[in-house]
């Protein structure tokens, strides 16, 4: 079994800090279902996905043929922008474990920290990725949704339950109303976009990051995004050398030895297992990584590219 490194969330519950991302596998669950199988066998044992991936069903088979009990996986899943209405939040979710194959799912997100108008709970399968770019925001306040999640906990359908995409004034305005505070706060981190004051501060309230696209955007450069290539950059490669690992195994590293979960996505097998492994970086390295954030601010997965709508992420 891998030296996985994990941390207690504020729930009491343990996170794996390497989990197996599954986004970007909406054309292709065939490959999401053998790279998640993979993933597990070689020790992963959390699991990202999401409704709106559309890989919720290859990553249930996957777990289910694995063999692993239940509870030694981690799974994280999350609530789509357009699930927001208190009303749809737990069916939601049932759709979600009806997907996974469980009963309970160990983290649940709210995805992006904006609503849109409900299109109805198979609007996926009849929704081009334009036409849900076009979907109307609508003001339904985030501790509205916030409280249906709390009650998921209530019910012992979610074991913990955080955010995605959420800015310090969005933590501070949710903290000050919440009875349970977010566990995770899932954001893109990778060395051009550190975001220390984010970093320091969620440290300090007690809230987990967890780290999209630790490794830029190698395998969907310009994407969703801005063209961001982390594992040929020169300061990258010369850690590696230092430190007799590969660029991909520094930059995931970056994140683990800074406190946060880092969720790469691969489905080739050695990169899989190459993701897997943890090791110490001295403070003065991981102080000259952050740094190139001052060179350039850049985002891998911009919001208005996904989805149509744009907001402050930082």
């Amino acid at each position: 079994m891998a030296n996985i490194p994990s941390v207690k969330l504020n729930s009491g519950y343990s996170f794996p800090l390497i989990g197996y991302g599954t986004f970007g596998g909406v054309d292709a669950p065939q490959q999401v279902y053998e790279g998640t199988k993979f993933a597990l066998k070689a020790g992963y044992r959390h699991i990202d996905t999401a409704f709106v991936y559309r890989t919720e069903d290859a990553v249930g088979k996957a777990i289910k043929e694995s063999g692993i009990p239940r509870e030694d996986i981690f799974i994280t899943t999350k609530l789509t922008e357009s699930f927001h209405r208190p009303e749809h939040v737990q069916t939601a979710l049932e759709l979600s474990l009806k997907n996974l194959g469980t009963d309970y799912v160990d983290l649940y997100l709210i995805h992006w920290p904006f609503a849109t108008e409900f299109r109805g709970f198979d609007f996926l399968d009849k929704t081009t990725r334009e036409e849900r770019q076009k979907a109307h925001r609508i003001d339904v306040p985030i501790i509205d949704t916030w409280r249906a999640m709390e009650k998921l906990v209530e019910k012992g359908l979610v074991r913990s339950i955080g955010v995605s995409n959420f800015t310090i004034p969005l933590l501070e305005d949710l903290l000050s109303k919440a009875t349970i505070p977010p566990a995770v706060n899932q954001v893109e981190l990778h060395p051009y976009l550190a975001q220390s004051d984010l970093v320091e501060y969620s440290k300090e309230k007690g809230i987990v990051l967890t780290g999209y696209a630790p490794l830029g955007n190698p395998g969907m450069i310009g994407k969703f995004g801005a063209k961001i290539e982390l594992l040929s950059q020169p300061l990258i490669l010369k850690l590696a050398e230092k430190y007799k690992k590969e660029p991909g195994q520094v930059l995931l590293n970056f994140g683990l030895n800074r406190g946060y979960a880092v969720i790469p996505k691969s489905t080739n097998k050695s990169r899989i297992e190459s993701n897997l492994v943890y090791f110490k970086m001295d403070q003065e390295d991981i102080d000259a990584i952050i740094d190139l954030d001052k060179e350039q601010t850049i985002r891998a997965f911009d919001p208005v590219t996904i989805l149509g709508h744009e907001f402050k992420l930082f």
